[in-house]
């Protein structure tokens, strides 16, 4: 899980605040709530820096960390008395948010996925490189390695069939920071504002 944290010691207004009014849940839920709706606005409107042009290719377009929305969808908060928490819980997250080095686990190299017909085919035979070139044999198609060795190819068997690219193989590859998990300026300001009225609302009320 990858997250950031918003505590009392963080906000100067709530210093001062007397014990009796110690327990900020509602407060800290409230901006957890507001934090969430942030981060997703962020990602709706596009974190830098942009996708590459494979990752284009293979998305057809799109915004960085926009895809199936399933990262977007898991943004969450959790709130105590003293601070409030907001995540996800998306395996991929911590990377995304970090950046970092991805290299192959068993096989000798990474299968890169080369575009939409990729993707496609994916789909189709399978959501995997091993089963999707696996289904597409089976289905009659020809997938071998290049000569260069840095490609699988493949194409319907037949006259007809033309060879297009299916995957790039690589030893390894970067993931640039992608730092959705932010506090910004209007953050600030709107977590002030928050603050501000959760202060004079409660300290009346006392």
């Amino acid at each position: 899980m990858v997250s950031i944290k918003i505590d009392l010691k963080d906000l100067a207004r709530l210093k001062e605040i007397p014990k009796r009014l110690s327990n900020m849940k509602p407060l800290m839920d409230e901006i957890g709530e507001y934090m969430v709706s942030s981060t997703q606005r962020k990602i709706k409107e596009g974190i830098q820096p942009e996708n590459s042009p494979l990752t284009r290719a293979w998305k057809k377009g799109g915004l960085a960390l926009r895809d199936t929305g399933r990262l977007m969808s898991s943004i969450d908060h959790k709130a105590d008395a003293q601070s409030v928490t907001i995540g996800t819980n998306v395996l991929y997250g911590r990377l995304q948010q970090l950046g970092g080095k991805i290299v192959p686990k068993k096989a000798n190299k990474l299968y890169i996925p080369a575009g939409w017909k990729t993707r496609q085919m994916m789909r189709k035979f399978g959501l995997t490189p091993g089963k999707c070139i696996e289904g597409m044999k089976k289905a009659g198609y020809g997938v071998w390695r290049s000569k260069s060795g840095k490609a699988m190819m493949a194409a319907e068997k037949g006259k007809k069939g033309k060879p297009f690219v299916l995957f790039i193989l690589k030893n390894s590859v970067e993931i640039p920071k992608r730092r959705f998990l932010n506090i910004d300026s209007l953050d600030r300001k709107v977590i002030s504002q928050k603050v501000d009225s959760w202060l004079n609302q409660n300290i009346r009320a006392v």
